[in-house]
Parts: C-alpha cells; structure tokens; sequence
C-alpha cells in the first residue's frame, strides 16, 4: 500500500509539472498557491474573474480637428471583456457631452491651442470607474486666402506679388501662372515677368495648411500694358478752303494713352483738332503723337492733307506762304504729356 500511495503521490506531481509546461508554452503564466494548487482550474465561479480584472478605457480619434469642422472621437473599454455592462461619461475641456454613448461628436467655432477629451467608464453593476484623457491640437485655415500686389503689368518688367492666407499652425504656398505648373518653395512671394505678347497674366495661389493638408486658393487676373499701336489719324484728306474740318487720333492702349497733336509747327494736348484754311496751299502735315500712361511708350502718326484748288499760281500771292489760319480746339481727351 506505501508503494502504490507513493506512485500516486509522484505520478500527479509529474502531470501538474506536465501541465504548468504547458501553460507556459502557451503563452499563459499561472501563479501557484502556496499549496501548490493552480488557481482558476478547478471551476472558479465568473465573479471572482470579474474582480481580478482592473476596468480601463482609451481615447481613439485624430491627433488634431479643424476650425469650423465637424470632428469625432470614440471611447473604449474593456467591458465587453467582462462581460458586464458599462456606461460612458465624455466631456472635452470640462464641458460634459451626455447621452452620445462612447461617441463625442463636436465642431470647434474658435482657435485655441488645444483642447482636452476626458473619458469616464463606469461599471454599472460595481460602480467601478476609470478615467482617460486625450490631448487634441486645434488647427485653423486656411481660410481668407488673397494676392496682393501691382493691378497692371508692364512686359519686359518683373513684378512681385504675395499670398496671405488665416492659418494655424501655418501654412505652406504654392503659385500658378496661366496655365503653367503649380510653382512651390517660394514662401508667399512670386516675381513675374510678362512678355511683350501678353495681354494679360493669371496667377493663382494655393495655400495649404502645413499639418491637416487642407488647401484653398486665391485668383487674380492682372492685365498687361500694351500698345500704343495702330496709331491712326482720321479725317479727309483733302480740304476746302475757308471750312472748317475735324481731325481725330485714335490708337490702341491698355490702359490708355494720352494724346499730342500738331499741324506744321502749332501743338495741342489731345487727340482731337479742327482746322480751316483761309488761302490755297499744296497740303498741311498733321501729327499725333500717342503715349501710354503705364509704360510710356510712345508711337506717331503722320497725315498730309491736300488742299483743294491749289493747283492755282500761287506766286502771285506772296503772303499765301504764311495764309494758313489753325483753328485748334480741345475737344476731348485733354492729358498733360508727361
């Protein structure tokens, strides 16, 4: 009978040691009572697990939210694991959100630096709790987004334009010209330089926020001086004597041009004159000269005007050299040539 209560004795050591192997290789590490029983394998009743596990809960959502957007973070806990059941309490920066569950749902209307999600589980059977907290940084913009600078362009001349934009923490530029491609590294501030062909320069600046990558853009359609050209005196040409005729100078400017007119050697400010001829003459030469107010360059234009009847002998009249009476008249588009 020793014999075989021994044999038993070391038999059920040998597969206890067997089983703690076992466990280990498992992954599992059980503690031995001090008898050298295994707790929780002879049937345990499900409340005593419940009490050896610590509640906790964590925090799942963005590192950071945007002003004026709708944002949302979730709270979980190991509740399911206990099989009990738990309710939520969620609040962010003290301001309690009840009745959402473990779901708070917010949208910031103002930038501060941060803000704080406190989340609150309870057990509801044992009135246990646990507490977490989440720090969210506030990001704002861009919002606001303009281009400042020069409303006219000259060609051949560099220009300099920049982007602001409303941005926290910051934000980060990018330019487009026509239809060019999107130009970075060059902070808020572009030079352009159109050319002689342009009539106009498009630039677009997109600005976008350096954490959430959000991004708006800003459009300016900036015209390019041009002209003068095509520079044209209209009238006859050819003139009665004694009546009185009306001469115009017209020209292509953009902006526009001021306007210089001369016949022979009398000058007016402006593109518009009459004149009458009170003796016979071969012709007059009438000149306009066409300045652009933006760029100042300038362009002239050339009419001879022959004059009626002046086929007739004119030495006979010694004072018919001197006979031209100019009748000059500002009409319109007066300007002081700079």
């Amino acid at each position: 009978m020793e014999n075989t209560y021994k044999s038993k004795q070391y038999g059920g050591r040998s597969n206890l040691s067997r089983l703690l192997l076992l466990l280990f290789l498992a992954g599992l590490q059980p503690v031995l009572s001090s008898d050298g029983e295994t707790p929780g394998l002879d049937g345990d009743d499900d409340d005593d697990d419940q009490e050896a596990v610590k509640i906790s809960c964590t925090i799942v959502g963005p590192d950071y939210v945007t002003v004026g957007v709708p944002s949302s973070v979730e709270c979980f806990s190991n509740c399911l694991m206990m099989k009990t059941a738990c309710s939520y309490s969620m609040s962010l920066d003290g301001q309690i959100a009840k009745g959402q569950g473990n779901v708070l749902a917010f949208t910031v209307n103002n930038w501060v630096e941060e803000l704080t999600v406190t989340c609150t589980v309870t057990v509801e059977d044992t009135g246990l709790t646990a507490t977490t907290t989440k720090q969210l940084q506030v990001l704002a913009g861009p919002v606001n987004v303009s281009i400042t600078g020069p409303d006219l362009m000259n060609p051949s001349v560099s220009h300099t334009y920049s982007c602001h934009a409303y941005c926290r923490p910051s934000c980060i530029y990018a330019w487009k010209t026509d239809k060019g491609p999107w130009i970075g590294g060059q902070g808020n501030v572009i030079s352009v330089t159109p050319l002689e062909m342009d009539n106009s320069k498009m630039l677009i600046c997109k600005a976008t926020n350096s954490v959430s990558g959000l991004f708006d853009t800003a459009t300016r359609n900036i015209a390019v001086a041009s002209g003068p050209s095509d520079v044209q005196i209209k009238g006859p040409d050819v003139i009665e004597i004694a009546k009185k005729y009306k001469f115009v100078c017209t020209a292509e400017c953009l902006p526009s041009c001021r306007y210089v007119s001369s016949v022979d050697s009398q000058t007016v400010r402006g593109n518009m004159i009459e004149i009458a001829v009170d003796y016979p003459l071969q012709s007059v030469t009438l000149r306009c000269e066409a300045q652009n107010i933006a760029s100042r360059r300038t362009t002239t234009a050339v009419k001879t005007v022959q004059i009626a009847g002046s086929d007739r002998n004119l030495s006979t009249r010694p004072e018919a050299t001197l006979a031209v009476l100019l009748l000059a008249f500002i009409i319109s588009g007066a300007f002081t040539l700079m």
